[in-house]
C-alpha cells in the first residue's frame, strides 16, 4: 500500500470525521447541551448543582454502590482502589463492563472480543463485574442497579449513550484519567470537554493538573481533587509482587517493551509506528540472542490498522510478535510488565509519565520535530528524561549501548525527577479518594 493509500485511508477514518461528530450530536441529543454557549453554560450549571445534591444524599447511607465503568483493559487505574473499597464495608465497588467505540465504524467482531478480554481482566482480578447486556439490548443501570457513586475511565462519546456522564445526573460521578496527563496542545480535551465540566469530582495527578484544569475549563475546575495518580500507585508500594508475564527462554535475555500508540493520524503526529514497524521486527529478529521484546500497542491501534492495512495483514503482523521466539504480544495490562522489564521503547502521552516511576531507562521514538513542543511544562521535563530516537539506527544505538551494554547518562536526570515531581508527600492517591468520598457520608 502507497503512502498516499495510507494517508487517504487515515483521513477517511480519523475521529474527528464530520460523519462521526453527526453521529455522536443525534445519539447523545447534544446539539443544544454542547454548541449553543448560553444553554450549554446553564445546562453545566444545573448539572454540577444535581452533583452537589448527589453528593449530599450520600450522608448518613451505611452502605454506597459504586460502578465503576470499563470498556477496555487499557483504561484500567483503579486497582487499589477497587481493592481498598472492597475490604471497606462501606462500599460496594463492581465494574460494569460494557462496549467502546460503538460509532466509529470499527467491525463489530472486534469490538465484541474487546467486550469479552475486558471481562476477563476484570475475572482473573477477582473483581466483581457485570456485563449489562440482556437479549441482545444494553440495559439503563440506573434503572436496573441503582448506582450511587460511579466512576468513569474517559471522558469521550465513544459509546452508547446510556452509559455517558449525561444519563447520570442524579449520581455522583467521579473520574480517573486514562492515562497520565502531559501535552499542552490537548488541554481542552483534557479539561475542558462537556463531560469535564460536569463530572462531580475529577481526581488529579498533581497540583500543577489542577491549575491547568482552573485555567482551562469552563467551571473554573470546581471539580478537581488533587490525590495523586491511581494508575501509578503499584509502583510506590513495596507490598506488591509482580507476577512475570515474559515468554520462557533457554537463557537470561534483556527484556524490552515496546509500546506504540494509535495516534497514527496525520493531524495527530504523534505515533511512529506506521515509520518503524518493521524495523522494529528486524531488530527483534537481530538481537533475538540477547533481548526479548514485548509488543504492548495500545488497545485502539489493531482497531485502526483493520481499517489502514485490512485484517490480513493486521493478523500477520501481530502474530508476527506473538509467535517469535523472543517475541510476545501483550494486550492485557502492563503493571507487571512494566516492573520485570529492564527498559521500554514508546512514544504514548501518558506511558512518558507512568514508566519514569520504574526509573529505568526508556526511549522515545521522535516522528516528528514539534513532539516535544506539544507537552505541558511538566510533560516537557519527563520527555527530557528520555533517550529520543528519530530513526532506526537510533532505536538500536539504545539497544545495544543502553540496554546491552549498561551506558545510561540519563540515570541521574529519572532518579531526580522522580524525587521532585512523582514521589507522593503523605498518603496514596487510593487512600486519598476514600477519604474524599468519606467526607460526603460522614454526616
Amino acid at each position: 500500500m502507497s503512502t498516499y493509500e495510507i494517508k487517504t485511508r487515515i483521513a477517511n477514518n480519523t475521529d474527528n470525521s464530520l460523519r462521526l461528530k453527526l453521529r455522536l450530536l443525534l445519539a447523545h441529543h447534544d446539539l443544544l447541551r454542547t454548541k449553543a454557549p448560553i444553554l450549554s453554560d446553564a445546562y453545566i450549571r444545573r448539572f454540577r448543582q444535581s452533583q452537589l445534591d448527589a453528593a449530599h444524599r450520600l450522608r448518613g447511607k451505611k452502605r454506597i454502590e459504586v460502578a465503576f465503568m470499563l470498556t477496555t483493559p487499557g483504561m484500567w487505574k483503579a486497582d487499589y482502589l477497587f481493592r481498598a473499597m472492597q475490604h471497606d464495608e462501606l462500599f460496594h465497588p463492581y465494574v460494569v463492563v460494557y462496549p467502546y467505540s460503538q460509532y466509529k465504524g470499527f467491525p463489530q467482531k472486534e469490538i465484541e472480543e474487546t467486550l469479552q478480554r475486558t471481562a476477563k481482566f476484570v475475572a482473573d482480578k477477582g473483581f466483581e463485574y457485570v456485563i449489562p447486556r440482556r437479549n441482545g439490548h444494553w440495559e439503563d443501570i440506573q434503572k436496573t442497579m441503582h448506582p450511587d457513586i460511579v466512576f468513569f475511565a474517559t471522558p469521550y462519546k465513544d459509546h452508547l449513550p446510556q452509559y455517558f456522564i449525561h444519563h447520570f445526573r442524579n449520581t455522583l460521578t467521579c473520574y480517573i484519567p486514562y492515562g497520565f496527563t502531559n501535552f499542552s496542545y490537548l488541554y481542552n480535551t483534557n479539561y475542558n470537554l462537556i463531560f469535564h465540566n460536569l463530572v462531580g469530582c475529577y481526581f488529579l495527578e498533581t497540583e500543577s493538573h489542577l491549575r491547568l484544569f482552573a485555567e482551562h475549563s469552563r467551571s473554573h475546575g470546581a471539580a478537581g481533587v488533587v490525590t495523586g495518580y491511581p494508575g501509578t500507585e503499584v509502583f510506590l508500594r513495596s507490598d506488591y509482587t509482580p507476577n512475570n508475564p515474559w515468554k520462557p527462554q533457554p537463557k537470561a535475555k534483556k527484556r524490552v517493551i515496546w509500546a506504540p500508540h494509535h495516534s497514527i493520524e496525520e493531524g495527530f503526529a504523534l505515533s511512529s509506528f506506521l515509520l518503524i514497524c518493521d524495523d522494529m521486527l528486524r531488530l527483534a529478529e537481530k538481537y533475538k540472542d540477547s533481548i526479548q521484546f514485548a509488543f504492548k500497542p495500545h488497545q485502539l491501534l489493531r482497531l485502526k490498522l483493520l481499517q489502514i492495512w485490512g485484517r490480513e495483514r493486521t493478523d500477520n503482523y501481530y502474530d508476527a510478535w506473538r509467535d517469535g521466539s523472543n517475541t510476545q504480544l501483550e494486550e492485557s495490562g502492563y503493571t507487571d510488565l512494566f516492573l520485570t522489564s529492564d527498559a521500554m521503547i514508546h512514544d504514548s502521552g501518558s506511558f512518558t509519565a507512568e514508566y519514569l516511576f520504574t526509573r529505568k531507562p526508556v526511549l522515545f521514538t521522535v516522528r516528528s520535530a514539534e513532539v516535544r513542543s506539544r507537552y505541558s511544562p511538566l510533560g516537557q521535563t519527563m520527555f527530557d528524561a528520555h533517550y529520543h530516537a528519530a530513526t532506526p539506527q537510533e532505536t538500536e544505538q539504545f539497544l545495544a549501548g543502553t540496554v546491552l551494554g549498561g551506558n545510561d547518562p540519563m540515570a541521574e536526570c529519572r532518579q531526580r525527577l522522580f524525587r521532585q515531581h512523582l514521589m507522593p508527600s503523605g498518603r496514596l492517591p487510593s487512600e486519598n479518594i476514600i477519604n474524599h468520598l468519606r467526607n460526603f457520608v460522614i454526616p
